[in-house]
């Protein structure tokens, strides 16, 4: 079944292509096919006979979920869901009060207890391709009113705002009034196990595909780039500390740091960042996603430092003594008070990262000032004490001369 799945895209120009091309085929509207099976019957939308419960016979997009027997993927158009303006086509609606989003929708396959969303009879059928479904709010009607972009409108990137490329190659976005904070998702396919592949299909699945990135197919930096025109805009990264780091390196190589805020999703192991922000130590259940995208919504911000740390090699000066034990005596000494310093800076850095309490925040900020100050004091104590020239008080010589008017037999003269 893979070697068909591999045919397909091959078909579709998918195999091998540079980062420009990635860029192109983000945006086409073409279909991402995975090998699936169906607990219930199921129609192909292409040819609308019935899909074999057997996994070797039926297709599915990973996106907009337009099912296919293997035989008929290579005749399915291009109409996932759409990217941008240009993907929209014909559909697009237009007034003297600009563009309006067009619902998409994506026909037959509905869930047993579907109704519809305006007049609340049962809709969809067993036994057929029959009724519409919206890619976008999930509405399943018989009638296509303006779509209002589902729960998560607050966090979906419309089509119309992906309506020009730049002179690299890029999708430029534009800012529409309704689109005040649009949320960026990169996720880290290999994370948890590969376990970020299922978050990546259900991103997509919520949101527009184009503002879903695989960290691992091109890093952040398209991403980020397609968002920067946007005056504010919400990141969510869904990998670990690793994935965490990177992208926020590129947010400050392109300098938008004042522009976005960012949110964890962990998966995997070792997220002590996304504990330490109140996310937990790992997320592995995909079909939460639309209750955390709610989460993100209303969650609050905290600053977050980020430290570059410079280490220097040098040697401490070691003070001459006459006894071998009193020097390794002292070198012990210098070795307890360096240990008690970093058990210090430890303890009150932690307090700093996980206390809500102000108190406690600057009471261990004081505490750890004065730490560094004396750790710096003792370091540099060595170095002042090997540089100070002791002098011996010098006898003047000597010598006789004429005595000056009115003095003595004879003087000291300097």
């Amino acid at each position: 079944m893979e070697e068909w799945i591999t045919a397909l895209r091959s078909v579709q120009n998918r195999d091998n292509y540079e980062s420009t091309q990635y860029s192109m085929d983000h945006f086409s509207g073409m279909h991402n096919w995975f090998a699936c099976s169906h607990a219930r019957p199921t129609y192909c939308n292409v040819c609308r006979e019935a899909l074999s419960g057997v996994t070797s016979h039926g297709l599915s997009c990973e996106v907009c979920k337009f099912k296919a027997h293997k035989r008929c993927a290579v005749r399915a158009t291009n109409n996932c869901k759409w990217t941008t303006l240009a993907s929209i086509g014909k559909d697009i609606i237009e007034d003297e009060d600009g563009v309006w989003m067009p619902h998409q929708w994506l026909e037959g396959n509905l869930p047993v207890s579907a109704k519809c969303s305006v007049c609340d009879k049962t809709c969809g059928s067993v036994l057929r391709l029959q009724d519409l479904r919206c890619l976008w709010c999930k509405a399943m009607v018989r009638i296509s009113p303006d779509c209002p972009l589902g729960q998560c409108k607050v966090s979906v990137i419309p089509p119309t705002a992906l309506n020009s490329i730049d002179s690299d190659g890029f999708w430029k976005a534009s800012c529409p009034p309704s689109c005040t904070s649009p949320l960026l998702v990169f996720v880290n396919s290999k994370s948890g196990d590969n376990q970020g592949v299922k978050f990546l299909r259900r991103f997509k699945q919520l949101l527009n595909p184009a503002q879903v990135f695989d960290l691992m197919n091109g890093g952040p930096h398209l991403g980020l780039r397609l968002f920067q025109r946007f005056d504010t805009f919400r990141i969510l990264v869904c990998g670990g500390d690793g994935s965490v780091g990177w992208v926020l390196s590129e947010i400050d190589s392109l300098m938008l740091h004042k522009q976005c805020q960012l949110g964890v999703l962990p998966l995997g192991t070792g997220n002590d960042l996304a504990r330490v922000l109140g996310w937990g130590a790992a997320c592995d259940d995909d079909t939460q996603l639309p209750q955390i995208l709610e989460k993100l919504e209303r969650a609050s911000t905290k600053m977050l430092d980020r430290w570059s740390i410079m280490v220097y090699e040098t040697k401490l000066p070691r003070q001459h003594s006459a006894s071998t034990v009193t020097e390794d005596c002292s070198e012990d000494s210098e070795v307890q008070h360096i240990l008690t310093y970093e058990d210090s800076v430890a303890a009150h850095l932690s307090k700093i990262l996980t206390s809500d309490q102000h108190s406690v925040v600057i009471s261990s900020a004081k505490v750890l000032c004065e730490t560094v100050k004396d750790f710096v004091a003792r370091v540099e104590r060595p170095t002042r004490e090997t540089r100070r020239v002791q002098r011996k008080p010098t006898p003047w010589p000597r010598r006789y001369g004429p005595c000056p008017p009115g003095g003595s037999t004879y003087c000291h003269s300097c």
